[in-house]
Formats: structure tokens, sequence, C-alpha cells
């Protein structure tokens, strides 16, 4: 049986927006785009690091946010030929069906090029998670969280000029900095990151197969007002 987390909204745009929407008596959100972000993932001396990136401050989504390299599903990535390599057991492993999944796959490896300058193929994905942003914000997308390891003889950059910061990191120290205010992570990242926190090498965490469900965190309020994202885990 999966966990229930109860977060309150302490990011002031964040709860801003929330407040609006349930102002506003809406009950409904926009459709969700189709979306995959990716786990870079290679061993340091103290453990698996992840390659994150900072979103510059001007971005409509997210903005400010430590994030994995990924983006929506582009016309493009439709193109995705269905016998590709390794795209039937990742659609198998996510619960979809592999016309279905290539958009998803193709937008991941296209993504982590764009983003980061890192080449990877869809046989290098594994299935991590599949989230949806909550239906008070007015972008909203449904994500694939996938993961890969870090290619040999390649390097990680910014390269897209959508992020100011970022880099290769423990999940802990993530974790660690966004506990204290100076990092500021989504529910998803946090998730993910606490995943790969409990693993001692990148081989391990990409050979892991977790259940995979459609996870889309709702908004409540407490009895003093309080507005909390609650979100049930597989």
């Amino acid at each position: 049986m999966g966990r229930v987390l109860r977060v309150p909204l302490r990011d002031d745009g964040l709860r801003g927006r929330a407040e609006a929407w349930v102002a506003a008596g809406s009950s409904e959100g926009v459709v969700p785009r189709p979306a995959a972000t990716v786990m870079l993932v290679r061993d340091a001396d103290a453990g698996p690091e992840v390659y994150v990136q900072r979103r510059v401050a001007t971005m409509a989504f997210a903005p400010s946010m430590v994030v994995f390299p990924g983006g929506r599903v582009d016309p493009g990535d439709h193109s995705l030929d269905v016998t590709t390599d390794g795209l039937a057991d990742l659609a198998a492993h996510m619960g979809f069906g592999v016309a279905e999944a290539a958009p998803f796959a193709a937008a991941a490896v296209r993504e982590v090029e764009e983003e980061c300058g890192v080449r990877v193929s869809v046989a290098d994905l594994r299935g991590r998670g599949h989230w949806v942003t909550p239906a008070f914000e007015p972008r909203r997308y449904d994500t694939w969280i996938l993961a890969a390891g870090m290619p040999a003889g390649q390097d990680a950059r910014e390269t897209s000029g959508e992020s100011d910061g970022g880099g290769w990191a423990r999940a802990e120290a993530l974790l660690d900095a966004a506990a204290s205010g100076s990092t500021r992570l989504m529910p998803p990242q946090v998730w993910a990151l606490e995943a790969l926190a409990g693993f001692a090498d990148a081989a391990s965490f990409l050979a892991d197969r977790p259940r995979i469900a459609r996870v889309t965190p709702v908004l409540e309020q407490d009895p003093d007002g309080t507005l909390v994202l609650v979100t049930e885990l597989p």
C-alpha cells in the first residue's frame, strides 16, 4: 500500500495561484500536455549523482525551480519508429502500448540533448514515475519521469538557455538544500530524489523497476484554512 504526502504550500507563487483558483470556485484544470523528464545519473566517490538544472526566474512554468532535463512532447516526437530498440520494454513498464509510449520516449531523448548536450538512446531509458501537475496550475503537464545512465565520453552542460545554474549533485545534498530553503524543488523531484538516495550506486538504481502509477496531487484545505497538496504515492 502506498503512502500519502500532505505538503503545505510555502512557496508564495504556488500558494497565490492555488488561492486564486479556490476563490474562483474552480474544480477542473486545463488539459495537461504530455511531457518527459530524465534523471541522468552517474557514480561518484560518495555515491550516485544526478544532473539537475535551475530554471531561470523568467520561465512561465516552475521559475527558479531545480529540475531534471526535460520538456513537453513536440509534434515531431510522434514519428519515432515503434520498433525502436528498448521501446517495448519501457512501454510495458510504464503501462502503455508502444504507440502511446513512443512520443514520450522520443521527447525524453530529444530534451536531454537539447538541454544538456548529452545523447542517450531510447534503450538507455528506465521508467521511474508518472506525475500530473495539480489542477490549479495554469500550465499542466502529464509527465513521464525516466532515468538513464550518463554515457561514457560525454559531458553534461547547460545548452538551452533555460537554466542559470545546476550540475551534478548527490540526492541527499539536494534534499537537504530544499529542507533548508536554499533550493526549490517540486514534489515530483523530491519524490524521485528520495528514491535515488536509497541506492548505493547508479547501476542498482537503473536496474530497479518500481511499480508505476499515474500520480496527480490534489489541493485540500485544512480546518485552519491552510492549503495543502495531497499526494497518494504508489
